[in-house]
C-alpha cells in the first residue's frame, strides 16, 4: 500500500471512530471496534491519538459483560474542543451565538437590523458582538471552527452572494465576501429556512427524520425541504419559495403582492398581510399578533380574515404533504405563535386534502433557532472538524 493511501486510510478511519463516539454518546474501544468492524489494535491506536488531541476524554469504566472480566472504559466525544459561531441575519432583527461542536449555545446577542443598516454598520456591529463573546467565554480565533450565516433570501451557497433579500434590500449582495473580509474563518451562507430545516434535524423535532419540511412564517413565508436526510435547494438556489404558491385561482386573477418580491400566499395569509387586511376593515393600524388577540376573543372581523388565511395557508401544507410525503412538517416564525388557537382548522383543512396524514407540529426552538440552524449549516457543508 502506497504511503498516501495509508495516510488516507487512518485519517478516514479516525474520522469514522470520532463520529461513533458522537453518535453513541457514550461507547467503549471494543463497541467502535464492533460496530466498525475495525481491529482492536486499529480502534486503540486511533482513540489514544483522538485523547491525546483532546477530541476524546475517558469517563470511567462502563458495565462488564456477562462473562466477567475487566470493564471497559467508557468514551465521550469533547464538545468544548471547538466552537461555531452563528449568526441568522433577518429583517428586522440580527442574532448571533457562539456553540460548542454539540450545538449547545455558549454565548448569545441580539441587535436591531434596521437601526444599523441605516447607519451602514451591520457588519460593524456583527464583528464587535463577536468579539465581545470571544472575550466573554476566554477563547481565541484558533479556537473557532468556522461560521454559518443564515440570510432571509434566495442565497448561493457555493459564491455566499444573496441573489434576493427583500427585507433587507440586497439584490446580487456578496455577503460571505463581506463577512470574509472581517473574519478569517470559513464562512457558509444559505436561506434562513434552509438553515431553520438542518437545525431542526439536529437537534430539534425533525431529529431522526430523514424527510422533513421547515414551513416559517412571518411577514412573509418560506420554507425548507430535506429529502432523504440531504437538504434540497433546487437548480437555481430558489426552492421551498412556498410563499409564492396559489391557493386560490379566482383570487389570484386579481392579486397584487404586499410587497415586491413576496408571492401569493404570503400576501395573503403572511403576517404583513393579516396585519393589513386587518388594519383596512377596523380604520386602525392593526398587528398581526394583536389580529389573533382578537381572533383568540372572537372578534367577528378577525375570524374572517384570519380563517381565510388558515385556509389558505392549509392549502399550501396540503399540497406540500400531497407532493412530498415529508414524515413531519414544523411550522416556524411569528404565526406559528399562534399554532395552538388555530391547529385544528388547519389540520381539518389538511386532512380533508392529502391521500396521508402527517404530523404537522410547531417548532420547539425559541430565539436560539437561528444561531443553531446557522452552526448546523456550517457543520453539514464543511469538509472536516479535524481541519482545526
Amino acid at each position: 500500500m502506497q504511503k498516501g493511501n495509508a495516510a488516507y486510510i487512518k485519517n478516514m478511519n479516525k474520522e469514522m471512530i470520532l463520529q461513533c463516539v458522537i453518535d453513541e454518546q457514550s461507547t467503549s474501544r471494543a463497541m467502535i471496534a464492533k460496530k466498525l468492524n475495525l481491529s482492536k489494535p486499529t480502534v486503540s491506536a486511533l482513540v489514544n491519538q483522538l485523547i491525546e488531541e483532546d477530541w476524546i476524554h475517558e469517563m470511567g469504566n462502563g458495565e462488564s459483560s456477562t462473562t466477567g472480566g475487566r470493564k471497559p472504559v467508557n468514551l465521550k466525544f469533547n464538545p468544548k474542543k471547538a466552537y461555531v459561531i452563528g449568526i441568522d441575519i433577518g429583517g428586522t432583527k440580527v442574532a448571533s451565538g457562539i456553540t460548542d461542536l454539540n450545538g449547545e449555545i455558549c454565548s448569545y446577542r441580539v441587535f436591531s437590523t434596521q437601526e444599523h443598516m441605516k447607519q451602514d454598520r451591520l457588519f460593524e456591529k456583527i464583528r464587535d458582538q463577536i468579539e465581545e463573546m470571544k472575550a466573554e467565554l476566554d477563547i481565541d480565533d484558533k479556537l473557532i471552527l468556522g461560521m454559518g450565516v443564515g440570510i432571509p433570501g434566495v442565497t448561493n451557497v457555493e459564491t455566499g452572494i444573496v441573489h434576493e433579500a427583500p427585507a433587507l434590500k440586497w439584490k446580487r449582495f456578496p455577503v460571505r465576501q463581506k463577512l470574509s473580509e472581517i473574519f478569517p474563518y470559513p464562512i457558509f451562507v444559505d436561506n434562513d429556512v434552509n438553515i431553520s430545516v438542518l437545525g431542526e434535524h439536529w437537534k430539534g423535532v425533525g431529529k431522526k427524520k430523514n424527510n422533513l419540511i421547515y414551513i416559517a412564517i412571518g411577514t412573509g413565508i418560506g420554507s425548507g425541504i430535506m429529502i432523504n436526510g440531504e437538504l434540497y435547494r433546487g437548480s437555481n438556489y430558489g426552492a421551498g419559495e412556498i410563499g409564492y404558491m396559489v391557493t386560490d385561482r379566482e383570487y389570484a386573477n386579481s392579486y397584487h403582492p404586499v410587497y415586491d418580491g413576496y408571492g401569493f400566499l404570503e400576501s395573503v395569509a403572511g403576517g404583513t398581510s393579516i396585519g393589513d387586511a386587518m388594519t383596512s376593515r377596523l380604520g386602525k393600524e392593526i398587528t398581526a399578533k394583536e389580529a389573533f388577540e382578537l381572533y383568540r376573543a372572537k372578534h367577528p372581523i378577525a375570524i374572517e380574515v384570519i380563517d381565510a388565511a388558515i385556509e389558505n395557508l392549509s392549502l399550501g401544507i396540503a399540497n406540500y404533504i400531497s407532493l412530498l410525503d415529508p414524515e413531519i412538517v414544523i411550522l416556524g416564525g411569528g404565526v406559528s405563535e399562534a399554532y395552538s388557537l388555530i391547529e385544528q382548522k388547519m389540520k381539518h383543512i389538511i386532512e380533508r386534502f392529502t391521500p396521508r396524514n402527517c404530523d404537522v407540529v410547531r417548532t420547539t426552538f425559541g430565539r436560539e433557532a437561528g444561531v443553531i440552524g446557522a452552526v448546523a449549516l456550517f457543520l453539514k457543508e464543511y469538509d472536516s472538524i479535524f481541519n482545526i
